[in-house]
């Protein structure tokens, strides 16, 4: 990942209510669109204009080639309209903490995987385990990802609170680890559209707290088919791997 700078110049005149709305849309649509991470981008004042500093999946995501349709209007049109100039953007360097984004050309399979300290893009490469720029995927909702980070916000939510150990520890865990949760019933309708759209298999990861002994964690069956789906050597960080029902543990 990298760290970015986005300069805006705004006129004198301008109101600073307007300027960090729109800037603040901008923003938004950017994330909805997976071109940047996280939730929170500090906004500065300097000079006559102001910057966002944002965390970017790729180095080249803020190219205007991966820009949708809701990204291009507000440039067009919200910013004007606030007395904002086209933003500038400037690659600050890589991210110490993040991870480098897929390099492979065609991944073999796809993997939807968060957990709760991720920034990252939730979909990883089935062949490095890399971080894929949502913008590399086709569209789920209305011509971006809304419905793929809503689900990647819950789930980060409910791994949170599990890790927590304090409220609501079992229902959490039990979104997380079971797959008829409403969250993982989400989750793997945006693997199967998915998979649709690209041709590619797309793995869903449930969430595995422990067992009761080595024996019977070692016995246990794919939650969906009942199929044997233990692994003779993990794969990636999985030990479970069911390819009829596109599962992982």
């Amino acid at each position: 990942m990298f760290d970015a700078q986005i300069h805006f110049d705004f006129q004198p005149t301008a109101d600073l209510v307007d300027v960090s709305d729109a800037v603040s849309w901008l923003l938004s649509a950017l994330r909805m669109n997976g071109q940047i991470c996280g939730k929170e981008w500090p906004i500065v004042r300097r000079d006559s204009g102001c910057a966002a500093y944002v965390l970017l999946p790729a180095e080249d995501a803020l190219s205007p080639d991966h820009h949708n349709v809701y990204v291009r209007q507000i440039i067009a049109e919200r910013l004007p309209q606030a007395g904002l100039s086209e933003p500038r953007i400037t690659i600050l360097g890589e991210d110490l903490d993040g991870d480098d984004s897929c390099p492979c050309g065609t991944p073999p399979s796809y993997v939807l995987y968060t957990t709760y300290i991720c920034l990252e893009s939730p979909v990883r490469c089935g062949g490095c385990f890399l971080p894929i720029p949502l913008y590399a995927l086709p569209k789920t909702n209305n011509d971006e990802y809304s419905d793929v980070i809503s689900w990647q916000s819950n789930y980060q939510s409910c791994d949170a609170l599990q890790m927590g150990c304090q409220v609501l520890e079992r229902a959490a865990t039990r979104e997380l680890s079971r797959v008829e949760s409403t969250l993982s019933q989400e989750g793997l309708r945006i693997c199967r559209e998915w998979e649709a759209s690209t041709g590619v298999p797309f793995y869903y990861y449930l969430y595995r707290y422990g067992a009761r002994s080595w024996a019977r964690e070692l016995a246990r069956l794919c939650p969906v088919c009942g199929g044997s789906w233990r692994l003779e050597e993990p794969w990636h960080l999985f030990d479970f791997k069911c390819d009829q029902c596109r599962l992982l543990s």
